[in-house]
């Protein structure tokens, strides 16, 4: 059978390498139904088949980064390249973008995940071989993902195809693309209310033990859910009615986290740690799992990495020209007694000038190294050396946060608004990072600022700020960020009459378009 590099034969495949699936999964020959029908069979190969699901998150780190990060206010792009790059397309808002390999892969890989995940849910039904407990929790784990893929599909793509169940390839050439909100009504919020309703706060194997950590359970679900609601109440669906569903679930999670000390570094120096790979799985309520193996390790360190000397890591990085923005910086690098006051700094930039071993210099705008963990930042937080084990740049162990906990604090603030618990959500994060707490009797609309500023500070770099911006309907940040930079590039102003009605979505990627005539439509700002 043909192979074909579109969704549609994603929805079609079943992958039996589902211990490391390479990137052109999709350039592969269909396993029959003979082969497939064989598989799970036995609770060891449910389980592989549900390992395969967690599988393909491993490239969304690089989404987050590329399609979040780089597009939002959080970032500068250097744009004196001598070449096309994909980066500095989606973060000056080129819109002649539906053919750059991002795109075409963040789609390729969020409809693995489907394609996993309706095979694996297909196959359940007449299960015997497993408890009930345990069948019914693998069930939630494979629907807590597959509402993950379409939740980003939806918020970066808009109208795409919906399908819950494996297709034949005459079946997928007829499946047109659905309204955003059907997919939120019809899979995202019911996915999450089963796995709410169906993970334990415990995931167990099916030998019944504990599993490994990195499984998605009952409070990843109640965050992701209420995050989802959260986002329906805002742009572009402007459902306000989810607010008050958003604010139950969230309001759920902070009360059992801080009953029973979970997912809290209390001080400082302790969130700096965070961003350590020996404390994985320590404070995130859901995170990508990587390990100290190539083609195991986060692929985003070495995508967002500008060029570090050997001071920093022997590994040859890319040199992406990505900077922290100067409105940012500043918010980071306010000094007080002759030292940065928030402590979140130094995690969450580098403010080192350097030259490199070549005497050439670098390092003339901050860059982010949260989520590199070179030689200098891990001997000034007490960690060895583990830069001879990154033989390359697949090696990065640090894993990949999709929802923490001071994610869900600001959340429910936002909500609650300067109420008792809304103002303590706040405080507690900003005077854990050295800030003074906001006075008690700020008015709303203050509030609101102040959610909005520790969020950028909090989360700068994690993918999270731009759909932020996008849910209040704020792209006229990302203007603003183009204007007051015309100082670094003559062009500058002209980048921001880019960013229009729209262009909260991504053009639909050509390849997609291009698989049947039309089947899909383009988003109205790419046609």
């Amino acid at each position: 059978m043909k192979a074909y590099n579109y969704f549609i034969q994603a929805c079609l495949m079943l992958s039996l390498t589902l211990t490391s699936c390479g990137d052109n999964w999709l350039n592969v020959e269909s396993q029959n139904t003979e082969s497939i029908d064989s598989f799970y069979k036995t609770p060891a190969q449910m389980d592989q088949g549900l390992n395969g699901i967690y599988n393909g998150l491993l490239p969304l780190s690089t989404y987050s980064t590329l399609m979040s990060e780089f597009r939002s206010d959080n970032t500068w792009v250097g744009l004196d390249l001598d070449a096309q790059r994909d980066y500095t397309d989606i973060a000056t808002f080129n819109p002649n973008i539906s053919n750059i390999l991002t795109l075409e892969n963040a789609w390729k890989d969020l409809y693995e995940i489907v394609a996993r995940a309706n095979t694996f849910l297909s196959k359940t039904d007449g299960v015997t071989f497993m408890t009930e407990e345990i069948k019914l929790q693998y069930i939630a784990e494979a629907r807590f993902l597959r509402a993950l893929a379409y939740f980003d599909l939806v918020r970066y793509f808009g109208r795409v195809p919906m399908v819950t169940e494996p297709l034949s390839p005459q079946e997928a050439f007829f499946v047109k693309q659905s309204e955003a909100s059907e997919i939120y009504d019809q899979v995202i919020v019911p996915d999450l209310q089963y796995a709410v309703s169906n993970l334990p706060l415990q995931p167990l194997t099916y030998l019944n033990a504990k599993a490994s950590a990195g499984r998605a359970n009952q409070t990843a679900a109640k965050s992701l859910l209420g995050r989802v609601y959260l986002t329906m109440a805002g742009f572009p669906l402007n459902n306000t009615e989810k607010k008050e569903l958003a604010k139950g679930l969230l309001e759920e999670v902070i009360d059992y986290a801080f009953a029973n000390k979970k997912h809290w570094a209390s001080t400082g120096n302790e969130w700096q740690r965070m961003w350590i790979s020996d404390n994985d799985n320590k404070y995130h309520i859901f995170e990508i799992q990587y390990i100290l193996l190539s083609g195991q390790g986060n692929p985003m360190v070495f995508e967002s990495g500008t060029k570090l000397n050997k001071d920093y890591t022997k590994v040859d990085f890319r040199g992406n020209r990505l900077y922290c923005d100067d409105q940012l910086n500043t918010m980071l690098k306010t000094i007080e007694n002759g030292k940065y006051q928030d402590a979140r700094c130094l995690a969450t930039i580098d403010t080192t000038k350097f030259i490199n071993n070549d005497g050439v210099r670098y390092g003339n705008d901050d860059f982010f190294i949260k989520f590199t963990e070179h030689k200098i930042k891990r001997a000034a937080l007490g960690y060895s050396n583990i830069d001879d084990q990154i033989t390359d740049y697949n090696y990065w162990p640090i894993n990949y946060p999709l929802i923490r906990l001071e994610d869900v604090m600001l959340m429910y603030a936002e909500i609650v608004g300067p109420t008792t618990k809304g103002l303590k959500m706040v405080n507690d994060i900003r005077t854990r990072a050295g800030l003074i707490a906001i006075p008690t009797n700020c008015t709303a609309t203050e509030f609101q600022e102040y959610v909005d500023r520790e969020r950028q500070l909090e989360f700068a770099f994690e993918g999270i700020r731009w759909h932020d911006l996008v849910r209040h309907n704020n792209l006229q940040a990302i203007k603003d960020k183009y204007i007051r930079n015309v100082r670094k590039h003559v062009d500058s102003p002209s980048y921001a009459e880019r960013v229009k009605a729209g262009t909260h979505l991504y053009p639909i990627p050509e390849s997609q378009m291009k698989a049947k005539e039309g089947l899909y439509e383009q988003n109205e700002a790419y046609k």
